[in-house]
């Protein structure tokens, strides 16, 4: 297993050390888990020398403000895009692959945040562009605001194995050739992506329009978008049999590597399709695990693996079954 599987996705960042720093479960450094000697192989600044000399302080903990609703574009009775105001900075940091932030309305008490992709970041405008689907109470209270939201952030790994698309200097590669696969809402972490590469790769597209839309696509489809854009059904293309529907582009595709932001279901279907290629292709995909706060503090991210080994997902890089 790549040890880089354990990174945190904060490691080195402004925000490290966070608050797992301070009781004692930072994900990479081994002298912040309690052991008396290092053993991290993190090859960044030492985070354990940046908590101590900073006399055991978070650094810069993100903290929840309000921003200003500048637009609201209504696609689906349950499906509507927010235009919200954050700043050149904000948008800035949530410009990068697979980042997301956590929304909710101003009087309704913490627990009711929910992580949103960041589909689009404005950075001249200082604005993000948000879709948020109605789903259930959460999403429904914020579904109903126009004026003012809260916001918390600026989260990175909406996206796991993010690497396997941007590489390790994270930039995506002149000319790689890149599939993105997805489904509903997984269309906003796409755009964002696609965006970020700008004309460097070839980008194709297989869409699954259902719950989304055509309408959203078109106004938000990147126009340097080098590559082809095809609407499926998914249920359908993975019925079909060997040899045609998504195993069928995926062989004959030539791609350098594979971004499947949908479920779970359809993302092992996918693998499935790779682990029988050679050679095999790299996969990133979209992070559906239990996320709660975002810091890795309440343990629902929480997975364990066959070998007993736990992930915080919200923190993580990736996930090793």
């Amino acid at each position: 297993m790549d040890y880089s599987i354990f990174d945190c996705v904060d490691s080195g960042t402004e925000n490290c050390p966070c608050y797992l720093a301070v009781t004692g479960d930072c994900l990479v450094c081994s002298r912040l888990q309690g052991k008396e000697f290092c053993d991290c192989r993190y090859r960044g600044v030492c985070i354990y020398n940046e908590f101590t000399q900073s006399g055991k302080k978070i650094n810069n903990p993100r903290k929840d403000f309000v921003a200003k609703v500048v637009e609201r574009k209504q696609y689906l009775d349950d499906l509507a895009v927010f235009v919200i105001e954050v700043g050149k900075g904000f948008a800035l940091k949530a410009s990068r692959p697979g980042s997301y932030v956590f929304l909710k309305t101003i009087n309704d008490p913490d627990f009711y945040n929910v992580p949103i992709s960041v589909m689009k970041s404005d950075i001249e405008k200082g604005q993000l562009h948000l879709a948020v689907k109605s789903i259930s109470t959460k999403t429904k209270l914020l579904f109903k605001e126009s004026g003012e939201i809260m916001v918390r952030g600026v989260y990175r790994n909406g996206i796991l194995a993010l690497k396997e698309i941007v590489g390790e200097r994270g930039r995506i590669g002149k000319d790689e050739k890149i599939l993105i696969i997805t489904k509903g809402v997984g269309f906003a972490p796409a755009v964002l992506l696609s965006e970020w590469a700008g004309d460097r790769a070839q980008i194709d597209f297989l869409i699954d329009t259902d719950k989304l839309g055509s309408e959203i696509i078109l106004d938000y489809m990147p126009s340097k978008l080098d590559g082809i854009i095809k609407k499926i059904n998914l249920h359908e293309s993975f019925q079909k049999e060997e040899g045609e529907g998504v195993a069928q582009i995926i062989k004959e595709g030539k791609y350098d590597a594979i971004l499947a932001l949908t479920s779970d279901f359809y993302i092992e279907k996918i693998r499935e399709i790779l682990s029988g290629l050679t050679p095999s292709l790299g996969l990133a995909y979209s992070n559906n695990f239990r996320i709660c706060c975002g810091e890795g503090i309440c343990g629902a991210c929480s997975v364990v693996n066959t070998q007993g080994m736990t992930f915080k997902m919200c923190k993580c890089h990736a996930y090793e079954p």
